[in-house]
């Protein structure tokens, strides 16, 4: 619940009060990665971006439980956009992964409920679908590790669009989880120039029914 409390509270972009509730967070479910995750974004939203940077460095250098399969490599492109954002020096952090990461398009898709199993599908605009068990596409898209245990993120980037609309949907394989909060909630992140200076952002958010379902999310037009 305070989770979705600090979602609600970062998109009215009551920051203060956004990252106070995060770091709540952080005390309680501190040995989730995505705990830190949400308290850095928040940060660099608030334009506190040095601290945004060392929370994201400490997750991605952490080591994690197994149900958080290569969580790092998505932390670690959105840790370069915070150092690029803020220009922060790197020489503090592990040089190897300090290395701008801007892409054409990228989707990233998150949800509020453990224990819940829901997958990413991206169909570029000729029809090819990017999901788990078909992770790179011909045009270049890729999707992330599959989460299966709750939260996300899911990630489909594309570093050289073709120009089109990308249809994006999610399929809920259901939840395990007593809720006491309602239904899942996910919260899809729609970039295009992401980590360049004409990057754009979109976000779309949606309360999911209890059943297993393929829902359309939105689309995202690329020119």
């Amino acid at each position: 619940m305070l989770r979705i409390l600090a979602h609600r509270l970062e998109q009215l972009e009551y920051f203060e009060l956004a990252i106070a509730t995060y770091e709540e967070v952080v005390k309680i479910r501190g040995e989730e990665p995505q705990s830190y995750r949400d308290l850095a974004l928040c940060l660099a939203a608030n334009k506190d971006y040095q601290k945004a940077a060392d929370i994201m460095y400490t997750a991605i250098t952490k080591k994690w439980d197994s149900r958080f399969p290569k969580i790092e490599a998505l932390m670690t492109v959105e840790f370069n956009k915070i150092i690029t954002d803020g220009n922060l020096p790197a020489a503090k952090y592990d040089t190897r992964l300090v290395s701008p990461m801007p892409t054409d398009v990228r989707i990233v898709l998150n949800w509020d409920s453990d224990n819940s199993d829901m997958d990413l599908w991206v169909t570029d605009p000729y029809g090819e679908k990017c999901y788990y068990s078909h992770k790179i596409t011909h045009t270049g898209g890729r999707m992330s590790q599959d989460f299966t245990r709750g939260y996300g993120p899911e990630e489909f980037v594309i570093k050289n669009a073709i120009a089109g609309e990308y249809k994006i949907q999610a399929n809920y394989y259901g939840s395990s989880q007593q809720r006491i909060a309602g239904p899942t909630t996910i919260y899809l992140e729609l970039y295009t120039n992401y980590g360049k200076k004409n990057q754009h952002k979109e976000v779309i958010t949606m309360q999911l029914s209890n059943k297993k379902e393929v829902v359309d999310i939105g689309r995202l037009k690329f020119e």
